[in-house]
């Protein structure tokens, strides 16, 4: 059956793989944890903050060594803002594999963070961190996981121009055996998404707005919109929600 309600901690198995969303709110954290039930490696969809709490929170130190790729969809920092504290605790626990990450091309974010990192401890990371600029339609393939970049729409305060120029933003359709997960990361609706989430025995679903805005650029999903585009998987989770919080008015879309 297909799951359509909006929540922040989701799980998803079958007989191949294992997929986590142990927290995914917009504006605030979201990353999705995909395990390979075959090897136990790990491919995370985003590093938001918290991401180093989350995979601590399964009782094991084993994605120490098992995380195999990381892959960002856009440099917004509630999608890698975890990314500098997940490092350090590689470095501190001594791994030893190299770790990949991918980031859509142009995006400055990611590269910055890992700058930053290899800058204070050039002396000291006992592993090689190699980033990957990937566009529309790269393939990236791992021993374990087997990926697809999908270019989608989305659209951040650090455009200035007043045009409706989505920044680089891609969602993923990742292979772990025979199944296939489809991530869309943050996105209006748009054909690519359609094509992502298609016959995906998991679609993983941003589902930020409960309306549409009046007014400015579409930058983020309605709920419903994101509801019709999970009948085109086999199941789906709907993610990435505006937190419920007293006293906090949702930014409006061109501000996330």
């Amino acid at each position: 059956m297909t799951s359509q309600s909006v929540e922040s901690h989701r799980t998803w198995e079958n007989p191949e793989a294992r997929v986590e969303v142990r927290y995914s709110q917009a504006g605030v954290s979201s990353s999705v944890i995909v395990i390979s039930k075959f090897t136990g490696k790990i491919m995370l969809l985003d590093a938001g903050d918290g991401v180093l709490r989350d995979l601590l929170s399964a009782g094991s130190l084993d994605f120490v060594e098992d995380i195999d790729v990381i892959a960002i969809t856009h440099g917004h920092f509630d999608h890698m803002g975890g990314i500098y504290a997940l490092l350090g605790f590689l470095r501190m626990m001594h791994r030893t594999e190299p770790l990949n990450i991918l980031v859509p091309a142009g995006c400055v974010e990611v590269p910055a963070v890992v700058t930053a990192f290899r800058r204070a401890y050039s002396e000291t990371i006992p592993y090689r961190i190699f980033i990957h600029e990937v566009g529309s339609g790269t393939g990236f393939d791992t021993d374990f996981f087997k990926i697809e970049a999908i270019e989608v729409e989305h659209w951040g305060l650090e455009n200035t121009t007043g045009q409706d120029n989505p920044m680089p933003a891609l969602g993923y359709r990742v292979r772990v055996g025979t199944t296939v997960i489809a991530y869309t990361g943050d996105t209006r609706m748009c054909e690519s998404v359609e094509k992502m989430v298609r016959d995906a025995d998991l679609a993983v679903i941003e589902a930020t707005r409960e309306t549409a805005p009046r007014a400015g650029p579409r930058v983020h999903m309605t709920v419903d919109e994101a509801k019709k585009l999970a009948t085109l998987a086999r199941e789906a989770m709907l993610v990435h929600n505006i937190p419920k919080i007293e006293g906090w008015t949702p930014p409006s879309d061109s501000e996330m």
